[in-house]
C-alpha cells in the first residue's frame, strides 16, 4: 500500500516528537522507570497542558478537526521511539474518545476534564481475548454484584493486570451486568473496600496492578448513561482504535531499535571493518527495515477502513496485530544478535524495548488466541459463503 502522511499529521508528529525528545530522556526515562514506579507525574501534565490528551475528544472537548485514529496511530509512533512513562494509547485513544461522546454526570464531567487537562489520572479495566463456549471473543471483567437497595449496587470482585491503578485517581470500570450487557462505572479509587495491589510488569512503562472490590457501594451517579445501559457495541468500536494506536507505539519502537541497531554496526568494528559492512548484516538489517514497513502500511490500511461492519473492523484490528507484535518482537530480538549477542544491554538501552515487545505479546490478547480468532472468523465466512452457494436458486 502507498501512504503520504499529510502536512497536517506531520506538524504534529513533529511538535510532539519535540516535546518527547526535550522532556523525556532515555536518562530520565530510566530513572522515572526503576525508581518512581513507571509513573512521572510532571511529564504526564506537562504533556496533558500542551493539548495532546485531548487528540481524539468528541464534542464540546473536540479541539482539532479531521482527526481521528489514523492520525493518533501516527502520533504513538513517538511513544514507541521514546518510552514515556505515563498511560498515553490508553488515555488518547479509549478513555477520552469513550468518554468525551457520552452523557455524564457533572462530578463525571469535571474528573474528565480534570484527566485531560492532567491534574487527574483515569485509567481503564479492558478485556481479554479469550475462549468461551468454544468461541474466541473479547470477554469484559465480570464482577459479582451483592445487595442493591435504593439505587444504590454493592460490588465485590477482583480485575488483574490494569495499567497505571497504582497511580489512577479513577477507574473506567465496564463489567458484564445481570442482563449480560456491558454495564459502565467511573469508579473512585479512594472509595471504601477498594484496595489496590501493584503488581511486576514486564514492561517499566507500563507499571499494573490488581483491583479489588471488597463490598464496593456504587450509586446511580458513579454508573455512565446508568447501570442498564450496554455499552458493548461503543466499547468495542472504542476498543479496535485503541489497538492501533498501540500498533503505533509498537512500530515507532521497532523503528527505534533499527535506528540504534545500524549506528551500532557502522561502529562496531570486526577484522578492521564495520561489521556493517558484511553482506549477512546488510541483509539482516534490510528484512527488519521491509518487516517495520510492512507492520506500517498494513496499520495504516486497518486505520484508515470506514464504513465496515464492527465485525469485520474488529477482524482486521487483530489481524495487524497479530502480525506487529510478532515484527516488533523479532526486530528487538535480531537487533540483539547484531548487537553481537548481548546478554547485558543496558548501556544500549535495548532492553526497555524487548521488554516492551514481550507486554504487547499478551497484553489484552495473545499470539495463540489472535490466531484462533482470525481462523475462526475466516472459516465462518467460508462455511456462509458455501451455504448461500448451495441454498441460491439455478
Amino acid at each position: 500500500m502507498e501512504y503520504r502522511f499529510s502536512e497536517q499529521q506531520q506538524m504534529l508528529k513533529q511538535a510532539l516528537h519535540s516535546l518527547l525528545k526535550k522532556e523525556m530522556p532515555i536518562e530520565k526515562f530510566s530513572e522515572a522507570a526503576e525508581k518512581n514506579t513507571g509513573f512521572l507525574k510532571e511529564a504526564w501534565k506537562k504533556l496533558a497542558e500542551n493539548g495532546w490528551l485531548g487528540v481524539l475528544a468528541k464534542g464540546e472537548l473536540q479541539t482539532l478537526d479531521d482527526v481521528g485514529p489514523l492520525d493518533l496511530m501516527y502520533l504513538t509512533e513517538s511513544f514507541g521511539e521514546r518510552p514515556f512513562p505515563g498511560p498515553y494509547s490508553l488515555a488518547a485513544g479509549f478513555i477520552v474518545p469513550f468518554l468525551s461522546q457520552l452523557n455524564l454526570t457533572d462530578t463525571q464531567r469535571n474528573l474528565l476534564i480534570h484527566f485531560i487537562s492532567g491534574e487527574k489520572l483515569i485509567t481503564a479495566a479492558l478485556p481479554k481475548l479469550e475462549k468461551s463456549k468454544n468461541i474466541i471473543e473479547f470477554n469484559w471483567p465480570e464482577i459479582n454484584i451483592l445487595k442493591e437497595e435504593s439505587g444504590r449496587i454493592q460490588f465485590t470482585g477482583e480485575i488483574k493486570h490494569i495499567q497505571f491503578i497504582q497511580h489512577a485517581d479513577a477507574v473506567l470500570l465496564p463489567f458484564v451486568n445481570k442482563s449480560r450487557g456491558i454495564s459502565v462505572a467511573l469508579l473512585n479509587t479512594e472509595l471504601n473496600g477498594v484496595k489496590v495491589i501493584s503488581d511486576n510488569s514486564v514492561d517499566l512503562s507500563k507499571p499494573q496492578g490488581t483491583l479489588k472490590l471488597e463490598g464496593v457501594w456504587l450509586d446511580k451517579n458513579d454508573f455512565i448513561e446508568g447501570a442498564d445501559w450496554d455499552a458493548q457495541e461503543l466499547l468495542n468500536k472504542q476498543l479496535a482504535d485503541y489497538l492501533i494506536c498501540l500498533n503505533g507505539e509498537m512500530i515507532g519502537g521497532a523503528d527505534e531499535v533499527l535506528k540504534k541497531t545500524i549506528n551500532y554496526v557502522k561502529e562496531r568494528k570486526q577484522f578492521g571493518v564495520p561489521v556493517g559492512s558484511f553482506q549477512a548484516v546488510k541483509h539482516m538489517i534490510s528484512d527488519l527495515h521491509v518487516g517495520i514497513e510492512k507492520a506500517r502500511s498494513y496499520s495504516v490500511y486497518v486505520a484508515s477502513q470506514t464504513g465496515n461492519t464492527p465485525s469485520q473492523t474488529l477482524l482486521n484490528t487483530i489481524t495487524s496485530r497479530h502480525f506487529t507484535t510478532d515484527m516488533y518482537k523479532k526486530v528487538c530480538e535480531n537487533a540483539i544478535q547484531l548487537h553481537g549477542g548481548m546478554g547485558f544491554t543496558w548501556e544500549e538501552s535495548i532492553h526497555y524495548w524487548y521488554k516492551a515487545s514481550m507486554y504487547q505479546l499478551s497484553h489484552i490478547t495473545h499470539p495463540a488466541m489472535m490466531t484462533e480468532f482470525i481462523l475462526q472468523n475466516l472459516l465462518f465466512k467460508s462455511e456462509y459463503s458455501k451455504e448461500l452457494q448451495y441454498n441460491s436458486p439455478e
